[in-house]
């Protein structure tokens, strides 16, 4: 057994009867590649353990993130295209700022469940045209992330025979003007699919139409994510002993999907694609450290350095590092302090920035709270974000209660073991 016979039981959240005649590329715990020539696409699908909030009334912000996303990784994408030396190759298009990688982003229903599906290139250079939809379906044990992907070596055929139509149509227009005065959008646009049948970009499209189409008996929602919580609504977080509210957008990782530390939440904020780490942030209480009020500020100091120390031995390098006192959030009294730190770095190969705020309450309990951005956010957008939860932070009154265990985790491998666990009896 395994993810393919995961989804037509439905374990991952989602039941999915992939048909027969799909090819299977690559099969892995949580995701699958499977080529289907039916309709000209291949599809990668897998499962996340991230949540996700699509609220309409955060489109715009979410729209600009994808953006960001969509165009740095399609840089990305060009730069790791190995063409042979002294080959004459054009810039990448995203040069032109004129130009998007980013097609269209769209709330669609999947079984009654909103979702929202995303629609870009990845390539669009001579001899390489690459488009990708991702069908985004949040769950109550993370994400399903259906990707349905296609390329092409004729790239621009679609657009010179349109823009040949409307020169025709625009005699004494020169061919500059007439392709700026329609833009990208035209030449994407939904109604030349038909005369484009193979294109990637129609092929990508015909393939999600014909998936959203199908019948609950071939495609269902089986664990459906649970309302989210208000805007601005404060969490309680009794494991950590403290109460936090959290920016737009983030949402608690579903407890036993990873195996998060003791003393550790995690909240993840999906921009594009499941594959991707999303942005991470995390509230923590530093386990077994009460700092006396004498050596406080320097206990604080030494701890930050020794988590720089922690990633240079996970491979990070080009490390820079800024703090400075801030004001704790309920004043000084009693010795609380608190400390900003920005941190940039390579993490293999790729440049990352950690912002975080580090909090010494008065009876020398620690937390840490982090926001961990890809290079495309601004720092001062994830230190907004990290100021939000640390004004917000409560603590609360300690219980007195069992251990926290990490180890039951339930993604699908461990319900996949339970219900041959029931058949065998």
């Amino acid at each position: 057994m395994g993810f393919i016979d995961d989804l037509k039981q439905g374990l991952p959240g989602v039941r999915f009867a992939i048909p027969d005649g799909w090819k299977l590329q690559e099969q892995q715990d949580r995701r699958v590649v499977l080529l289907d020539e039916e309709h000209k696409v291949g599809w990668h699908i897998i499962h996340a353990p991230w949540r996700a909030d699509f609220r309409k009334e955060f489109a715009t912000e979410q729209r600009r993130d994808i953006e960001r996303h969509a165009r740095y990784g399609f840089e990305q994408h060009y730069h790791q295209i190995q063409v042979q030396q002294g080959t004459q190759r054009p810039p990448v298009r995203t040069t032109d700022p004129e130009f998007s990688p980013l097609i269209s982003v769209e709330t669609i229903t999947v079984d009654g469940v909103e979702a929202l599906f995303i629609l870009r290139r990845v390539a669009y250079e001579p001899i390489l045209e690459a488009v990708v939809g991702n069908i985004l379906i949040p769950l109550a044990n993370g994400l399903l992330d259906i990707t349905v992907f296609q390329h092409s070596q004729q790239t621009g055929y679609r657009e010179n025979q349109l823009l040949t139509l409307a020169l025709q149509q625009n005699p004494g227009e020169g061919l500059p003007k007439v392709r700026r005065k329609l833009g990208q959008a035209h030449f994407d646009d939904p109604s030349h699919d038909d005369k484009f049948p193979t294109h990637p970009l129609t092929c990508v499209r015909k393939a999600v139409k014909w998936l959203l189409g199908q019948s609950k008996d071939v495609l269902t929602i089986t664990n459906p994510a649970p309302a989210l919580p208000a805007v601005g609504a404060e969490i309680e977080l009794p494991k950590l002993g403290c109460a936090v509210k959290i920016p737009p957008r983030y949402q608690p990782i579903p407890e036993g999907v990873l195996p998060i530390p003791a003393g550790v939440q995690l909240l993840s904020r999906v921009i594009l694609e499941g594959a991707d780490d999303p942005q991470m942030l995390d509230v923590r209480v530093i386990a077994g450290v009460t700092l006396s009020p004498e050596t406080r500020q320097a206990k604080l100091s030494e701890m930050v350095q020794q988590q720089i120390a922690e990633w240079q031995q996970n491979g990070a390098t080009n490390i820079e590092i800024s703090s400075e006192p801030i004001d704790p959030p309920g004043g000084s009294e009693g010795g609380r302090l608190a400390m900003a730190v920005t941190v940039s770095m390579l993490l293999g190969g790729v440049p990352t920035h950690t912002v975080a705020r580090w909090l010494c309450e008065p009876d020398g309990k620690v937390f840490r709270f982090g926001v961990a951005t890809p290079p495309y956010v601004p720092t001062a957008e994830a230190a907004a974000d990290v100021d939000f939860v640390l004004r917000s932070f409560r603590r609360l009154a300690v219980k007195s209660g069992g251990a926290w265990l990490t180890s039951d985790l339930q993604l699908a491998p461990a319900k996949r073991a339970q219900l041959a666990a029931q058949k065998q009896a």
